[in-house]
């Protein structure tokens, strides 16, 4: 797209902006049309294209897009058209709800503050997501010699992207920030250092980014139910109830993703020992999608082709079972195992998991697996248990009622108690039966003499 720069100072009519390619970043755009003013103002260049001199500082997003020359008096949806296209907010957006992205989209042309910049990161003070200058070399070559100048990528800028899978190199990067606009060169910056077992994660990572850029919205129960049942398919877990979250922080901290990491974004410290893992499935169910995009990357899919159909199909609604196939009528059970016979003699003997274990001489993980994959087995035991320990609270209680009649509710409270406290929480209603049954045993009034 030509767009008429009359209006703006320095770029009058006999110099016409270069139309942004479909693949560039803002920066890039601004830069280009920088170099070909032939000034040496960075800041007069930024006022004029973006509205605003310190917008240079910062290549992922501008200022503000109120005064943007390419979208003046644009709609919301344009301006997070653009963010989406032309900037890393595309890497981002997709985590939020449809609603968010609209006011941020407002608050992108109308800003009171750069909050909506954080909003869009997913970022905090203490945790810092970098997003240094990156290129590819021979993308850069061809770009000079099909387009006439060398172009910032914005699939390049994404957070997780340290491989260009166009040409399957590592690409360069410069963490160091300027006040001039920059374009790609060959004398500049460092290359990646991209180990050999991590070259197919790393091309994994970046294909999944391109795909977030087409992606308008994801899902996430949809994806939260996929990436458990995944873990459980690959053996992480066993079941999503009762997980242990230091176990599944222990399992990402030794995958290639969490490698993968500690090159693209060495400051994510709890992302790097995957402490920050449970809380995406778990808790507080964060939407932080750098961490989702690393996770995924981590459950060992044999393609970056099946790494992206099931991303898609998972961000679209279509969760799998935990078998790994879609179930077509969800009104009828799945069958489940059934433990063996001396399994169930053994939970029906005993009243706890140690005389469990040691009756069958298994391992604690050995009795939690039979009771997740066995429901029928799990409920018996545990009304057998429960039924059992509601009936010895209250032969305590009675016998201690019967060895002083003149107690009171608070003497019963204070002398029974943890069985008193267990009946309250668990079965209120039969204590209520019970003490009715004890008689009265309101505590005495005080008495004042006048």
């Amino acid at each position: 797209m030509q767009h008429d720069a009359s209006k703006s100072g320095r770029f009058t009519a006999t110099h016409s902006l270069f139309s942004i390619h479909p693949d560039e970043t803002l920066y890039s755009w601004c830069a280009a049309n920088h170099a070909m003013s032939c000034c040496r103002n960075s800041a007069a260049t930024a006022s004029e294209l973006l509205g605003a001199a310190h917008a240079v500082r910062q290549h992922e997003f501008p200022h503000s897009l109120e005064r943007f020359t390419a979208i003046s008096k644009a709609e919301p949806a344009s301006c997070l058209g653009l963010l989406r296209d032309h900037s890393v907010a595309g890497f981002y957006l997709p985590f939020l709800s449809a609603q968010a992205q609209k006011e941020l989209a407002y608050q992108a042309l109308h800003p009171q503050s750069t909050h909506w910049m954080r909003a869009v990161l997913g970022s905090s003070r203490t945790q810092q997501v970098t997003h240094p200058l990156k290129w590819c070399c021979r993308c850069m070559q061809h770009d000079i010699e099909n387009i006439g100048r060398p172009l910032w990528h914005t699939v390049h800028q994404y957070p997780t992207a340290v491989i260009c899978t166009q040409h399957n190199e590592p690409l360069r990067s410069s963490y160091r920030r300027r006040k001039q606009w920059r374009l790609p060169s060959k004398e500049d910056g460092i290359a990646i250092v991209v180990p050999d077992a991590l070259s197919q994660l790393a091309s994994n990572a970046a294909a999944l980014g391109s795909h977030l850029q087409r992606t308008p919205c994801i899902d996430m129960l949809s994806l939260r139910r996929s990436a458990i049942c995944r873990l459980q398919e690959i053996g992480v877990i066993h079941s999503a109830n009762g997980m242990r979250h230091e176990r599944i922080a222990r399992w990402f901290s030794s995958t290639g993703s969490s490698s993968l990491v500690r090159i693209a974004q060495p400051e994510l410290n709890e992302l790097i020992d995957g402490s920050l893992i449970p809380g995406l499935l778990w808790r507080k169910k964060k939407s932080t999608a750098i961490a989702w995009v690393v996770l995924w990357n981590a459950l060992e899919w044999k393609s970056h082709h099946e790494l992206i159909h099931s991303f898609a199909d998972a961000a679209s609604g279509r969760s799998p079972s935990i078998k790994g196939q879609l179930p077509l009528f969800n009104e009828f059970p799945t069958d489940s195992l059934v433990a063996p016979e001396y399994v169930r003699d053994a939970f029906q003997c005993c009243d706890s998991y140690a005389d469990v274990m040691e009756r069958l001489r298994v391992s604690r993980r050995d009795v939690v697996r039979w009771l997740e994959v066995d429901p029928t087995l799990r409920n018996e035991w545990k009304s057998r248990l429960r039924n059992t320990h509601q009936a010895e609270c209250i032969e305590r209680i009675r016998c201690f009622v019967q060895s002083a009649p003149q107690s009171r509710r608070a003497d019963i409270e204070n002398h029974c108690s943890a069985d008193y406290r267990w009946m309250r929480e668990h079965a209120p209603n039969q204590l209520a039966a019970l003490m009715k049954s004890l008689g009265n045993r309101s505590s005495s009034q005080f008495r004042f003499e006048y």
